[in-house]
């Protein structure tokens, strides 16, 4: 029940007067309270000089200022899930003259009318916010790999037009994370300012009460400083606010993945091509649209003039006196003259990387999955090898030629000394591998 208060107080409900009471009692100024309560000092004051409940009345004028623009109201609750406040700034513009508390009223009425306010949808504005989330689909066998691996979805979906993209990996490392970014952003021609997140490891390491108190992964605050986009994170516990994507992962998972039979993740990656070419381009169930016609109003921050974040990650060996390094339980060859130094490794994609001293390329490998504990070598740095072996055992021989006739020892240690980090071993083993 609602009373109406004389010399222009808006109405308000018993509960509001006995909380204006309330917090009087505990000590707050009329201003303290009217700002606490969104309403006028002037109605905290009426309110207080009358230290007793009004009586009952209905303001017809006052039913009669928002009755005009309750229609307008309901039809944007119905698409947005607005603020009160926002929609009494839009209605002032259109000339509502009347207060904000029925504004207020109103709208808290209507939300309390929707069935259940999960669907109430949270829309954006073109090429506000994207959603990003990843999804387990199970396993498959790989031929080309001649293993079973895990296959993980990545699915971005832009907010205002419902444009999807869906990329497939074996692990869910920072690396394809970044890359299924990448490939998104060409997909789709550019990203939005905004992109949501769920709770991903890829993301936030440490989630706390507040986000600005969350430690946040250091890659990915890179990559997104680069492009100058902002993350934001969903909270927790509530699975409307990322409702996009996270139907788009369940409809990935029952429409496309299961019930297929797929060669490799390859064959899921090409598969999925045609796949997604089909969704974007028949009416989106909710929007009523085609979201790859609504991507033409999306107005995305552009990738075309801007070079591509480069996704690769570096690591840090150090190269065996055998001229090999040990990468992912393998052994893989250097030029001899990097024998004992410390090189950086640059992983472009899951097969191919390139080798690094001093920012230097001194050679590139192709990464051996099938098996462990194999020696890689390049046939070229086993020649050179080889040479220094013959240049060694011929150092050798004059040494000993040196040693009986008792002369110029010391000319010779200084030669030797020369090649002395170069391990001295049987080369048969690298040789059969290099055919």
């Amino acid at each position: 029940m609602a009373f109406y208060l004389d010399r222009g107080a808006y109405m308000i409900k018993m509960e509001e007067y006995m909380e204006i009471k309330s917090l009087l009692n505990k000590g707050l100024t009329q201003t303290q309270i009217a700002e606490m309560l969104g309403i006028s000092r002037k109605t905290v004051y009426n309110n207080l000089k009358k230290n007793c409940l009004p009586k009952y009345s209905r303001s017809e004028k006052e039913d009669t200022k928002i009755s005009t623009f309750s229609k307008y109201i309901e039809k944007r609750l119905e698409n947005y899930n607005l603020t009160s406040y926002k929609l009494f700034e839009e209605i002032l513009k259109q000339g509502y003259t009347g207060k904000y508390g029925m504004v207020n009223k109103l709208v808290k009425k209507l939300k309390k009318n929707f069935k259940n306010q999960a669907y109430i949808r949270f829309e954006t504005l073109p090429g506000e916010q994207a959603q990003v989330d990843w999804g387990y689909l199970g396993t498959i066998y790989d031929n080309e790999l001649k293993k079973e691996v895990k296959v993980y979805c990545l699915v971005i979906v832009l907010g205002f037009s419902r444009a999807t993209y869906v990329d497939f990996f074996t692990d869910m490392k920072i690396q394809n994370f970044l890359i299924g970014h990448n490939n998104a952003f060409k997909y789709f021609g550019g990203y939005t300012k905004e992109i949501l997140y769920d709770n991903l490891k890829s993301v936030v390491i440490k989630r706390n009460l507040t986000v600005k108190d969350s430690e946040y992964n250091k890659k990915f605050m890179d990559y997104a400083s680069y492009y100058g986009f902002k993350p934001i994170l969903a909270r927790p516990y509530k699975p409307t606010t990322k409702g996009k994507v996270e139907k788009m992962v369940d409809y990935v998972k029952r429409n496309f993945f299961c019930g297929e039979n797929f060669f490799s993740v390859k064959d899921i990656i090409l598969k999925s091509k045609e796949w997604l070419k089909k969704i974007n381009n028949r009416i989106h169930q909710t929007t009523k649209k085609i979201p790859f016609e609504m991507l033409k109003k999306e107005n995305l921050l552009s990738v075309e003039n801007i070079k591509l974040y480069d996704t690769s990650i570096t690591y840090y060996r150090k190269v065996g006196k055998d001229i090999f390094f040990s990468f992912e339980n393998n052994m893989y060859s250097v030029p001899y003259k990097y024998a004992g130094k410390e090189i950086s490794i640059l992983r472009k994609t899951e097969k191919d990387i390139d080798i690094f001293y001093r920012d230097e390329l001194i050679c590139s490998h192709i990464l051996n999955n099938k098996s462990k504990g194999e020696y890689i070598p390049i046939k070229e740095h086993i020649n050179e090898l080889k040479k220094i072996n013959m240049r060694f055992e011929s150092q050798f021989k004059v040494k000993s030629q040196l040693d009986k006739n008792n002369n110029q020892t010391s000319v010779f240690n200084s030669i030797v000394n020369v090649d002395s980090e170069v391990e001295n071993r049987k080369l048969n083993i690298y040789e059969e591998v290099c055919g």
